[in-house]
């Protein structure tokens, strides 16, 4: 597989990077003299030497020594990054009028790093002379990608466009039928859907379960993988029966597994299961009963293995692949975004090419809809271009090999440079596992695809969601714990396959073990970025020698590390995200402050329980997310003037220096309880310096007392807040319940999708929130509603703790009312007496409704 990272690196530094910081340094640069001249020498070279990278990148393929010289680039653009940073933080923290001892080390050591670029920048020209590379534009699809100022003037970025991917259920609706008859035939306890990777197993699947799980007591879905472990299976299988197994042994854990499923109608689907020897006796280890007809639990396997199918005694279901009508028209919904009768006129001269296009896929789903993705709103001669390389990517495999990889990989490669990036950092997850896209997208502005600006959280969820749109990955989303509503991302394990093998040829390590036994050989080009992902590691596995370009560090997930060596940090100077969530580390080392250029810090469910002192010198910190027994935040926390998300769950003291951070975006607390008091000799955060905080998109908030209410009208300067949680301390007075009222100015907070209040009186403007997708009321007791079902986009309504409400208003079941309403939940309405009528066209996107503690209500209609 040809090199790809030439323009998802290079491409990205000399276009982004480099003329966003030559921006910035013209202050920047100030307190070292004479650098201002050198880095706009850096960035022409740069882009001189960007416009060999197409040519290179086609050759680098079957000639080593381009292929070297691209390796050469890499190295030295994310070295110029490195300068730029660190240059931009010099001028941040320290604008002192002439030049100190301090600055002018500084000066010194940045002009050695600016010289032995230099000298490396003119081999690299002369080299690309000499290998006969040519000069090239700008592919076409990097130069029509909007500008960030084009897009913020349009309202392009819109977070609350990041809804889950469409579901298209083209040429599975017959296999679901056939499911779901196999499923009501107790002759089957064990079935296996069979099929080559890329076919749609899990999709088809995903359709059964929707429709199946009304029929059963319990449906538990898996996601088993080829790295699979009994035991955390075992786990989740506990989680959803609502068990404890407390720690206990494999076989007492599938005891008690098998005791709780006894009598109950129940459905588990195992999802791509790729070995299970009779000997192993897969099943039976996981505590599921097999093979027993009687049981009525159902057990439903994908593999790609017939094997896996007779080894679990299981009948077998084979998929065969899609007609080739059925291809057409998947590929019409996400080429013309609908059916091959909605196409445009002017969209028709492309049909012809776009039938050719499909048998080249050979007709499986994966390959279909990320072909047809790519080519969504492109010319007739893009189309042309990608059937000639299709019909060469099926030349080069031969009829022996499976295209589906080359396929796939022609997607990526027609993805702007930013995608490409973002695409091959997806490598750094495991396989099936459900990633938090709140985090990615933090990764990603952490490692540096994203441009920096105002609007660069908007711009990273927007990349998210046109990977999405691509095909690339998938968003989904549903009700987790406390009703509230959840977004994760999922890659297919192909695409992963195809994400790792991009990463592997761009000098990325996955593991702990290739980055110790792999280091370069002193200049630091042996490896341009290395990943080191969630593996199983132990305290012994980590060296205290890694490469001097490690761009992540992660040790997530790895229970069995208790400490972390004093010295493994302080080469790590390119660092940018450090992952230690879910270890016992206790402590961090100190050298862990010497990492300037470090932007996210994620300290999880470790067992570090305060801020360390070290983070104070993190000076380019963007996210920091603390254990939840972290109880104190430290004075100096204001110091970290570029920090954007700080997660301290219980955090009961919040130094006033926090109103200071101009940049932050998200402060989660649960809830934030604000003091007029001084702890400790230390000011503490008012309810009115909130106001300063005007990039504030999420707030958690607790109002204590009738002053902290007359102040909340000061939170309408949070014009941004896209996540509000209000909640009501004050007392009623006497008997009479007269809960308080939210400012009539908060109105002004249009962008809310998520907004939950308790213990307040329901705001009237509430249903002028277009944006709003989710909404918790809770103890907010009243008499009656205001027209929440004219609410476009409200996919979540819970209502819990009203006395009052003997009726829910009639309007909330009319036809058109509440259009994308999936989880409505009612609870403790002691009162409540009637439940609105549904009309036709009423609810329509109804999936879940429940009715809890209701006691005087008789009837839905």
């Amino acid at each position: 597989m040809e090199s790809v990272i030439g323009g998802a690196v290079v491409g990205k530094i000399c276009e982004m990077a480099v003329e966003m910081a030559i921006q910035k340094l013209a202050e920047a640069a100030k307190p070292v003299v004479n650098l201002r001249k050198d880095f706009r020498w850096l960035k022409a070279e740069l882009r001189s030497v960007r416009a060999f990278l197409q040519d290179a990148d086609h050759q680098s393929s079957h000639k080593d020594d381009v292929k070297q010289w691209l390796e050469n680039i890499r190295y030295i653009a994310m070295r110029a990054e490195d300068i730029f940073e660190e240059c931009a933080i010099q001028s941040m923290y320290d604008r002192s009028f002439g030049l100190s001892y301090r600055q002018w080390i500084f000066r010194y050591k940045i002009g050695r790093q600016i010289r032995d670029i230099k000298g490396r920048m003119r081999s690299i020209t002369e080299r690309a002379n000499q290998l006969s590379l040519h000069r090239s534009v700008l592919a076409a699809d990097e130069a029509l990608m909007p500008s960030t100022s084009q897009i913020a003037a349009v309202e392009y970025l819109k977070r609350s466009s990041l809804l889950p991917s469409d579901s298209h259920p083209v040429g599975i609706e017959s296999k679901v039928d056939d499911i779901l008859s196999l499923l009501n035939d107790p002759a089957f306890p064990v079935i296996a859907v069979v099929g080559m990777g890329g076919i749609g197993k899990t999709y088809l699947l995903q359709n059964v379960y929707k429709k199946a799980k009304e029929r059963y007591e319990k449906c538990i879905w898996l996601s088993v993988s080829q790295s699979y472990s009994i035991s955390k299976l075992q786990c989740d299988i506990a989680s959803d029966l609502g068990l404890s197994l407390d720690r206990l042994s494999e076989p007492k854990a599938a005891e008690k597994i098998h005791e709780s499923l006894q009598g109950k109608r129940c459905l588990v689907v195992l999802d791509d299961v790729w070995r299970a020897s009779r000997e192993e006796d897969f099943l039976t280890k996981l505590g599921l009963p097999s093979g027993n007809i009687n049981s009525q639990c159902k057990i439903v396997v994908t593999t790609r293995s017939k094997v896996v199918s007779t080894n679990l005694n299981a009948h077998m279901y084979e998929m065969k692949h899609m007609s080739d009508e059925e291809s057409w028209r998947l590929f019409c919904v996400y080429a013309f975004g609908g059916f091959e009768e909605n196409i445009e006129p002017q969209q028709q001269l492309l049909k012809e090419v776009g039938r050719k296009i499909v048998k080249q896929c050979g007709n499986l789903p994966l390959a279909v809809k990320t072909i047809a993705a790519s080519l969504a709103n492109k010319s007739l001669d893009k189309w042309e271009l990608k059937l000639r390389q299709l019909e060469q990517v099926i030349i080069s495999v031969g009829d022996n090999d499976d295209p589906i990889m080359g396929i796939l990989k022609l997607s990526y490669d027609s993805l702007p440079a930013r995608f490409k990036a973002c695409f091959a950092y997806l490598s750094f997850f495991p396989e099936d596992e459900q990633i938090d896209p709140e985090y990615l997208v933090n990764l990603w502005i952490g490692e540096g695809f994203i441009p920096a600006g105002e609007d660069q959280l908007d711009v990273a969820w927007d990349s998210l969601q046109q990977l999405a749109n691509l095909c690339l990955l998938e968003i989904s989303e549903d009700l987790k714990d406390y009703y509230e509503l959840r977004k994760h991302c999922k890659i297919h394990d192909l695409l992963l396959d195809l994400a790792m093998h991009i990463s592997k040829e761009n000098k990325c390590a996955l593991s702990v073990e290739e980055a110790s036994t792999n280091t370069s050989d002193g200049d630091g080009t042996a490896w341009c970025r290395v990943l080191l992902a969630k593996k199983d590691v132990d305290d012994n596995a980590i060296s205290e020698t890694h490469p001097l370009c490690l761009r992540t560090f992660s040790l997530s997930q790895n229970e069995e590390i208790t400490s972390i060596p004093e010295k493994l940090f302080m080469a790590m100077r390119g660092l940018r995200v450090l992952d230690l969530s879910f270890t016992n580390i206790s402590t961090l080392p100190a050298s862990v402050g010497k990492m300037k250029l470090l932007k996210v810090l994620n300290l999880r469910k470790t067992r570090i329980y305060e801020v360390p002192k070290c983070v104070r010198h993190l000076k380019s910190l963007l996210f920091l997310a603390l254990h939840e027994r972290c109880r104190r935040l430290p004075a100096w926390i204001s110091d970290l003037r570029c920090l954007q998300h700080l997660e301290c769950m219980f955090v009961s003291c919040i130094p006033k220096g926090i109103s200071k951070l101009g940049s932050l975006r998200t402060l989660r607390t649960w809830p934030l309880q604000l003091s007029n008091s001084i702890q400790e000799g230390e000011e503490l955060m008012r309810l009115e310096d909130l106001g300063n905080m005007t990039q504030l998109q999420e707030l958690w908030l607790s109002i204590q007392n009738e002053v902290e209410l007359k102040t909340m009208g000061i939170l309408a300067n949070l014009v941004k807040m896209r996540r509000l949680l209000v909640k009501s301390r004050i007392l009623p007075v006497g008997s009479e319940i007269d809960l308080p009222h939210i400012p009539e100015n908060m109105r002004a907070m249009k962008h809310l999708e998520s907004l939950r209040l308790a213990k307040f009186a329901v705001p009237s403007w509430t249903c002028d929130l277009a944006n709003l997708r989710e909404l918790q009321l809770l103890e907010c007791e009243c008499s009656d509603y205001p027209e929440l079902q004219r609410l476009p986009n409200l996919v979540l309504l819970y209502l819990k703790g009203n006395g009052r409400c003997r009726e829910l208003p009639k309007a909330f079941g009319k036809s058109g009312g509440f259009p994308r309403l999936r989880f409505f939940r009612i609870e403790e309405f002691y009162q409540l007496e009637e439940f609105s009528e549904l009309e036709e066209g009423g609810m329509a996107c109804l999936e879940k409704l429940e009715i809890l503690s209701c006691s005087k209500l008789k009837e839905v209609v």
